[in-house]
C-alpha cells in the first residue's frame, strides 16, 4: 500500500502582534478575492507570527482543507485542541477530514470524543450523523478490500512467477474496478516493462504522477526503469532528492534503498540497509547482495565480504526456491527477445517459449506477428501454437515437417544441453528453417540435428546416431551432407 506523508508543521518564535495582524488582514483579503495560493501563504505567516491564537489557527485549518491540504490541516486542528481544550469545533473537523481521506477509523474517534465532550454542541447532529455514515462505509470497505487485496495479491504471485500476461490481464481488471487504487497502476508499469512495452510503462507513470503526486512507489519505479533502459544520468538526478528521504515502512525503506544503491548514491543506501539489517529485515534474497554491495562502495572491504559469507544469510537464500520456468526475469527475456532480436533468434525464442508449455506461452507467441514481416517465423510460431493447444496445423506443410524433425530430435538431447551457453542446437535448426531447406524425411532430420550437435562435443559415430533412429546409415550421411551444404550457404 502507499503511504502517507503528513505535512509537519513547524511554528517560529512569536514576532508583534501588529505584524501577526496584518498578515491575518492579507490573507482575508486574498481568501476573499480567490487567491487561494496567496490566502494559504499569509495564512501561515499569520500563525507562525502569533502562535497562540486560536482564532488565526480554526481560519487556516479550513483554509489548507479548501485547498486540498488535508493532512496538514488536520495538524493545525490538533494544535488548536493543544492552544484551547474547549474547542470542540476542532474534533469534529479532525472527524470530518479524517473521514475524507478514508481513514474511518480516526474518524471514528474523533467522532465519539465530541460526542463524549460537547453532548449538545453545535456540531452534535452532523457528528451523528457523520458516525452513522463512517460506519456504512466501513462495511462495504470490508467487502470491496477484501475482493481489492485478493486480485493485488494474486497480481503479485503472477509478477514473481513471471506470468506476466496474466499479471497485466489481472491488474487491468482491478484498475477498471479501483481506478484510484495506485499500487495496481505500479505494478502494470513494471509488466510492461518487462513485456517490452516501455512506452506504455513510462506512461502508466507519468498517469500516477500526475493524479497521484509525490507517490513514492510510482518515483522509484520511474527511477528504476529509466536505469533499465540505459538513462542513468536521468535515473540518477530524479534519485538525487531521495536521498533525503525515510519513509516509515521497511519493505518501502528497502525498495528505496536497493533504488539508491542501483544508481550510485551507496552512502545513502549503506545507512539504510544496516538500520534495517540491525531491525531484523530481510526483505528477499538480495538483501545481502545490496549490502554487501553498498558496503564494499562505500570503503567497507571487510564488512561487504563478511555479508556475502554470513551464514544467516545463506540460510535465508537456501529457503527461497528457485525455478528457471517460474523465473521473471528469464520469461521477460523471452518476451523481450521476441519482440527486439533478429529473426534466426526469434526462431529460438519461439521454441523455447513454447516449451514452456502454459497459458503465458500461448500469449507471447501471440506477439510474433506483430513483430515480424517473415512468414516462415509467423508460421512456426503458429504451428507451436496449434501444439500448445494440441490443434491441427494447417499452415506452411514444410515448416510443418520442420516442427516434427524438431520434436524429435529434442527427446534425444537433454533440455540442459539444448539450453546451455555453449548449445547451438536451435541456432542450427532455426537457420536450416530460415534458409528453406525442405526436411522433407523428418526422421532423417532429427537424426541428422542431433549428429551435428553430438559430432562437435563426443564424437557422436554416425551409425550410431542411425541405429538410434532406425535408419539406413546411407539416408542419414546424405541429410547431414544436405544440411551442411545449407548452412554454408547461409
Amino acid at each position: 500500500m502507499e503511504a502517507n506523508y503528513e505535512a509537519v508543521m513547524t511554528l517560529p518564535e512569536p514576532e508583534s502582534p501588529l505584524a501577526a495582524e496584518l498578515h491575518y488582514y492579507r490573507g482575508r483579503r486574498a481568501l476573499r478575492e480567490g487567491r487561494l495560493d496567496e490566502a494559504t501563504f499569509f495564512m501561515a505567516e499569520a500563525t507562525a507570527a502569533a502562535t497562540h491564537r486560536v482564532d488565526y489557527h480554526k481560519q487556516y485549518a479550513e483554509l489548507l482543507f479548501e485547498v486540498g491540504e488535508v493532512y496538514h490541516a488536520n495538524d493545525v486542528w490538533k494544535r488548536v485542541l493543544e492552544l484551547d481544550e474547549t474547542a470542540t469545533e476542532a474534533l469534529y473537523h479532525l472527524a470530518s477530514n479524517c473521514a475524507y481521506v478514508s481513514q474511518y477509523e480516526e474518524a471514528a474517534n474523533y467522532a465519539s470524543e465530541y460526542l463524549a465532550r460537547d453532548t449538545k454542541g453545535h456540531y452534535t447532529e452532523a457528528v451523528q450523523s457523520l458516525l452513522e455514515l463512517i460506519e456504512l462505509e466501513q462495511e462495504l470497505e470490508d467487502e470491496e478490500e477484501d475482493e481489492l487485496i485478493t486480485w493485488h495479491t494474486e497480481a503479485q504471485r503472477q509478477i514473481d512467477k513471471g506470468r506476466l500476461f496474466a499479471a497485466k490481464a489481472t491488474l487491468e481488471r482491478l484498475i477498471g474496478q479501483y481506478p484510484s487504487f495506485w499500487p495496481a497502476y505500479n505494478n502494470l508499469s513494471v509488466v510492461s516493462f518487462y513485456l517490452g512495452d516501455d512506452q506504455a510503462a513510462f506512461r502508466t507513470l507519468e498517469y500516477v504522477l500526475d493524479q497521484n503526486p509525490g507517490n513514492l512507489h510510482a518515483i522509484l519505479n520511474t527511477i528504476l526503469l529509466l536505469h533499465e533502459a540505459g538513462q542513468s544520468e536521468a535515473a540518477t538526478q530524479l534519485s538525487t532528492p531521495l536521498t533525503r528521504v525515510r519513509p516509515l515502512q521497511f519493505d518501502l525503506r528497502y525498495k528505496l534503498a536497493t533504488t539508491l544503491a542501483l544508481v550510485g548514491h551507496y552512502d545513502r543506501a549503506y545507512e539504510e540497509l544496516r538500520l534495517l539489517k540491525d531491525r531484523g529485515f530481510r526483505g528477499d534474497p538480495l538483501f545481502g547482495h545490496w549490502l554487501s554491495v553498498s558496503a564494499y562502495k562505500t570503503g567497507r572491504l571487510e564488512e561487504a565480504a563478511t555479508y556475502l559469507n554470513n551464514e544467516e544469510m545463506k540460510r535465508f537464500e537456501e529457503k527461497q526456491s528457485f525455478d528457471i520456468r517460474e523465473n521473471l526475469e528469464f520469461r521477460s527475456a523471452l518476451v523481450q527477445g521476441l519482440r527486439q532480436e533478429t529473426d534466426l533468434a526469434r526462431v529460438e525464442i519461439i521454441r523455447i517459449i513454447s516449451n514452456l508449455k502454459d497459458d503465458e506461452a500461448f500469449e507471447a507467441l501471440a506477439l510474433t506477428n506483430a513483430v515480424t514481416e517473415n512468414e516462415t517465423v509467423r508460421a512456426f510460431a503458429e504451428m507451436c501454437r496449434a501444439d500448445l493447444c494440441q490443434q491441427p496445423f494447417h499452415g506452411d506443410v514444410r515448416v510443418k515437417r520442420a516442427f516434427d524433425a524438431l520434436v524429435l530430435a529434442e527427446a534425444h538431447v537433454s533440455e540442459a544441453e539444448r539450453m546451455s551457453l555453449e548449445g547451438d542446437f536451435y541456432e542450427r535448426f532455426a537457420t536450416l528453417l530460415l534458409s528453406d531447406e525442405t526436411f522433407m524425411d523428418v526422421t532423417a532430420s532429427a537424426a541428422a540435428l542431433v549428429w551435428m550437435f553430438y559430432t562437435k562435443r563426443d564424437a557422436l559415430i554416425l551409425e550410431e546416431c542411425a541405429n538410434a533412429f532406425h535408419l539406413p546409415v546411407d539416408t542419414l550421411t546424405e541429410t547431414v551432407r544436405s544440411f551442411k551444404r545449407t548452412l554454408e550457404q547461409a
